[in-house]
């Protein structure tokens, strides 16, 4: 800190002081007043301000410079305006995302009715073959039993055995 810095703090700190002792005696001497008299009109930004507890004292809109007012509405209204756009953009990417979201469900249903059909289609096939290999294994049976008869010299059987039942 300079030391032309440190002069003016501690004027101004003297300032403040001389300021507070006449303020603190009109304090005591001032009438109470009711609460519909002291509570200020709404003003949340300042209501916010003084929970985080820091000071904030709002100058009245006639208090102001029209000029300056005038480009604080017309930014305050630009703000607005570009957080509405971005709260519209968000609705639509929402409905976006929610849209493809129903589009992947119904495909993975799809899918999965696809795989679920392919193996119901697999699992008949597999039934189909073990069946024509059962069939296969008895004709076989039947067949080596008809040679081994007829090795042995039992004509009937032998005989029968020529006849291809279906």
């Amino acid at each position: 800190m300079t030391p032309r810095r440190s002069i003016r703090t501690v004027a101004a700190l003297a300032l403040v002081a001389a300021l507070a002792g006449p303020l603190a005696s009109q304090a005591q001497t001032k009438p109470p007043t009711s609460a519909a008299q002291t509570a200020p009109a709404a003003d949340p930004v300042g209501d916010l301000l003084r929970a985080r507890g820091e000071r904030y004292h709002r100058a009245p809109d006639s208090a102001q410079d029209p000029d300056e007012l005038r480009r604080t509405q017309a930014l305050n209204a630009e703000i607005t305006a570009q957080n509405d756009l971005a709260e519209n953009e968000d609705r639509a990417n929402a409905a976006a995302f929610a849209k493809a979201q129903a589009q992947y469900q119904a495909e993975l249903e799809q899918a999965d009715a696809s795989a679920r059909a392919a193996q119901e289609r697999h699992e008949a096939d597999l039934r189909t073959a073990a069946e024509a290999q059962a069939a296969y294994d008895r004709q076989m049976a039947d067949w080596r039993a008809t040679v081994a008869a007829c090795e042995r010299g039992d004509r009937a059987r032998c005989n029968a055995g020529r006849q291809t039942p279906n």
